[in-house]
């Protein structure tokens, strides 16, 4: 395997990513992935977050959400993680309730946007800020989106996107 291969279909329900479940948040606040298998928390917090594809060597193309096969193919694939920066191809504000929400946000929606990785997949999520803060082809990076707060006041993440300071880029 090389390094940005990891272990494939660990389990039941999908691999566990590396890190998973390790303090990434603000003060004593701990945050895990809702689901596992979407997001690879680095043990290291310098390290930045990377959204989990599946590579098809028989097709050379990358998948998100992960697959078992190759849809082209139908042969097995192997587990990838995009790059941690990717391109906002288009976006969109949502006067909506959020994912688990009942009612409205606190505020007025929240923004929706598609983004384009160098690999090749275009990948939806929120993406953090208010309407005006996005533009088509600013580049944005892999956050954590807290989803909900389990018994243990663990926070339950999602991905979301965040535009990148010019150091980042």
């Amino acid at each position: 395997m090389s390094g940005d291969e990891i272990d494939f279909w660990e389990g039941k329900g999908g691999a566990v990513e590396k890190g998973a479940g390790i303090a990434a948040g603000e003060g004593n606040a701990k945050r895990r992935p809702l689901e596992p298998g979407y997001i690879d928390v680095p043990e290291n917090p310098d390290e930045p977050l990377r959204l989990i594809a599946s590579y098809s060597t028989e097709a050379d193309t990358y998948y998100f959400p992960r697959r078992y096969r190759c849809p082209r193919t139908e042969a097995p694939v192997e587990d990838r993680l995009l790059s941690p920066v990717g391109t906002i191809y288009s976006w969109t504000y949502v006067h909506f309730a959020s994912m688990g929400r009942v009612k409205y946000a606190e505020s007025d929606g929240y923004g929706v946007a598609q983004v384009d990785f160098p690999e090749g997949p275009r990948v939806q999520g929120v993406i953090h800020g208010v309407m005006g803060d996005w533009e088509i082809g600013m580049k944005v990076k892999v956050v954590l989106h807290p989803v909900a707060v389990d018994d243990d006041g663990t926070e339950l993440c999602s991905y979301a996107f965040q535009a990148v300071s010019g150091d980042e880029k």
